[in-house]
């Protein structure tokens, strides 16, 4: 059998040798991005045809962009230093309709707040959001800024009561509180049916004692959503519940100096005797495992968008350096195991948004 080459390799040298802003200018009216092969997913470009993406989704891509290309790229290097998003990073984005995105299109996030949802609004403008932030090329910094809302906020807007809902949502769609997930302990990871951290009804309200560890954005967090201990072993006496530090004394946490991902917070809590009151149980006593396999699904699909879109940088980055540099007489691009190595990294960045289009 014999194979054509993808056209993206086959590029005559005049047009190898462009660089990004020359390239930009041969692009069609209906591309969008920089052009670089493979730099962006394939319905970015004006003559590939999807049936996910509509007209609200390209007006969407754009607001993200612009978005990311003015507020975020240009500050990711001192927020990696300082370790931290400032505050006022949350609140553009929410200003921007941007943040409540991220937590579920069936979630009714932007019923709760004042903010401009896009038109039939779906799992697909989500995907374009967080594929667009990961552009950044910064983990630290996209956990930073939405991985705390969302994992932490959608087990309270799906099976806590409406009080509780009204009560803590608003403020965490907005940017002005800080919300964070409380799954992994030292003990128990991967196995969240093992998990230890204790909490003991007593009355009205619940005394909780345990630890958590590796939670992100923790170290700066109003609200923890907690997976506890109220029944015997196993799934079957796992439930979940909010604890609010400001109301609740008791929590502890401490930044765990990681190699990387510093703005993200990846924090070590203690719960030592926090009072929780009752009304704070997020679903049915007891049947908090179900709460948190249904979060691992959304939760899960997003990492994967994130993480594809690392990928697709080092893909982008790996192109166009292969462009500039030159060995033995001749460009990277130029020698056969380059090419090959250039277009397996396509093939697996292409394969994969595939799949997370069609989950």
């Amino acid at each position: 059998l014999k194979f054509k080459p993808v056209s993206a390799f086959a590029l005559p040298t005049r047009l190898r040798e462009l660089d990004r802003r020359t390239a930009n200018k041969a692009m069609s009216a209906a591309d969008f991005g920089n052009g670089t092969p493979f730099g962006d997913p394939n319905w970015y470009t004006g003559t590939y045809h999807s049936e996910y993406y509509k007209q609200t989704h390209k007006d969407w891509r754009q607001r993200c962009r612009k978005f990311v290309d003015e507020e975020i790229i240009p500050n990711v290097s001192e927020w990696e230093v300082n370790k931290k998003i400032p505050k006022e990073a949350y609140v553009k984005c929410y200003e921007a309709g941007l943040l409540p995105c991220v937590v579920g299109a069936h979630s009714g996030a932007y019923d709760l707040v004042p903010a401009e949802a896009p038109k039939d609004f779906d799992y697909f403008h989500e995907l374009i959001f967080i594929d667009e932030l990961a552009r950044c090329a910064s983990g630290g910094v996209l956990w930073g800024l939405i991985e705390g809302l969302q994992i932490g906020l959608p087990p309270n807007l799906n099976f806590a009561s409406e009080e509780l809902k009204a009560k803590i949502a608003p403020a965490c769609l907005m940017g002005q509180k800080i919300i964070c997930l409380n799954i992994t302990e030292p003990s128990a990871g991967s196995d969240v049916a093992s998990l230890k951290t204790i909490a003991k009804k007593e009355g009205d309200h619940y005394v909780v004692n345990g630890n958590k560890k590796w939670i992100t954005n923790g170290i700066f967090a109003d609200y923890f959503t907690v997976a506890v201990r109220t029944g015997g072993n196993g799934m079957r006496g796992v439930s979940m519940m909010l604890i609010e530090r400001d109301t609740m004394p008791g929590i502890t946490t401490k930044r765990m100096d990681c190699q990387g991902v510093w703005p993200s917070g990846t924090t070590y809590v203690e719960l030592d005797n926090v009072k929780v009151p009752s009304s704070n149980l997020i679903g049915q006593e007891n049947e908090g495992f179900k709460v948190i396999m249904k979060n691992f699904n959304h939760e899960r699909w997003g990492f994967v968008v994130q993480a594809n879109r690392f990928s697709r940088c080092l893909l982008e980055d790996s192109w166009n350096y292969s462009l500039k540099r030159s060995t033995f007489g001749k460009k990277l691009v130029e020698h056969q195991v380059i090419r090959w190595k250039l277009a397996e990294m396509a093939r697996q960045v292409e394969a994969t948004h595939h799949w997370m289009e069609n989950l």
